[in-house]
């Protein structure tokens, strides 16, 4: 199994039961490792909630000998469905979630022991909060590349102004979530196929506070398989779909909201037309356009500057550059 950290040898306190829902699909392979990080959580008790979104390998072959040793303060179910993808398949894991919370987990990431821990800690002191989300380390399967860790800002609070703007918090794998705020924002989106978690949290933000656990416990292991990341074609679709879903609140939020999400837009789409379409001049007239509706975001001028750079000048500039200004304005960011 891949190295997520010491485990610690003692479970927490028993406390709120935590549901955690992992939807898969083809990844019998990725799946056992998954499934031994939530086992080495110190948290207690879990509900494990594995849903199959019409796998055709041994998943379920995976989860059942996986199960047999789960151990104590640990329920494991195994549920099924015909291939509808990720939103659908996190969608029935919430409607079968008895938890008090639900965490949510790519069958393809990990997570570090105290992961559920740290979060639901924060969450039971902090009444006003229905939802908290972790970062990230990054690590290449197959590589022996260090793990690589982003420098960011973690915002916490009433953030939806800025999730209006654009996805400032993180993937699936590193929320937790109150059931009843889900339940109340009304699930993932099953007719997006891109974007469905920053889609979910602007709903989740404009419902309850969002609190940030500002340390590396998702492991988000990059592959050559499918990713959302894969096809930034239907990302960028995504993210269109969701500026106009949202447009009413963006109105009421006030301008400067509204200008940054149209600068956002741009912003991505610039870099989708520059690194995966290959169109410089497409994307050069993205990023003058997220200038023109954002002149003060440094990162729209970052990106324009980029488009001259060569691969592997713009990695080490960006990382360089992110591990001084990365928790400040001037962060270089991938959205």
């Amino acid at each position: 199994m891949t190295d997520v950290g010491e485990t610690q040898t003692s479970a927490a306190s028993l406390g709120p039961l935590v549901s955690v829902v992992i939807p898969t699909y083809n990844r019998a392979h990725l799946l056992a490792d998954a499934l031994q990080s939530v086992a080495a959580q110190t948290w207690r008790p879990l509900e494990v909630i594995v849903v199959d979104d019409g796998s055709t390998d041994d998943t379920r072959a995976v989860f059942d000998r996986w199960a047999a040793g789960s151990g104590p303060d640990i329920t494991a179910r195994f549920e099924e469905q015909e291939h509808q993808g990720g939103n659908a398949a996190r969608n029935l894991g919430i409607s079968k979630a008895q938890g008090d919370f639900v965490a949510f987990l790519d069958s393809d990431d990990l997570w570090k022991p105290s992961k559920i821990a740290r979060q639901i800690e924060g969450l039971i002191a902090r009444r006003d909060a229905g939802a908290s989300y972790c970062g990230i380390e990054e690590v290449e399967i197959g590589s022996d590349a260090a793990p690589y860790n982003p420098t960011r800002p973690y915002p916490e609070g009433d953030i939806s102004k800025l999730l209006l703007v654009s996805d400032v918090t993180a993937p699936t794998s590193c929320y937790v979530v109150a059931r009843s705020v889900l339940e109340a924002a009304g699930g993932f989106d099953e007719a997006l196929r891109a974007r469905q978690d920053w889609d979910l949290w602007i709903r989740v933000s404009l419902a309850t506070q969002i609190l940030a656990v500002p340390e590396a416990l998702t492991v988000l292991r990059n592959h050559s398989g499918p990713r959302t990341i894969s096809d930034p074609q239907r990302e960028l679709t995504a993210h269109q779909a969701i500026l106009a879903k949202y447009a009413s609140q963006r109105k009421q939020a006030g301008r400067r909201v509204e200008r940054g999400a149209m600068s956002a837009f741009h912003r991505r789409a610039g870099r989708v037309n520059f690194h995966h379409i290959k169109n410089t001049k497409a994307a050069v007239g993205h990023y003058l356009r997220a200038i023109w509706w954002s002149p003060l975001t440094m990162n729209n001028y970052f990106a324009l500057v980029g488009t001259v750079l060569p691969a592997q000048g713009r990695k080490r500039l960006n990382r360089a550059w992110n591990a001084v200004f990365g928790r400040t304005g001037l962060r270089i960011s991938s959205h």
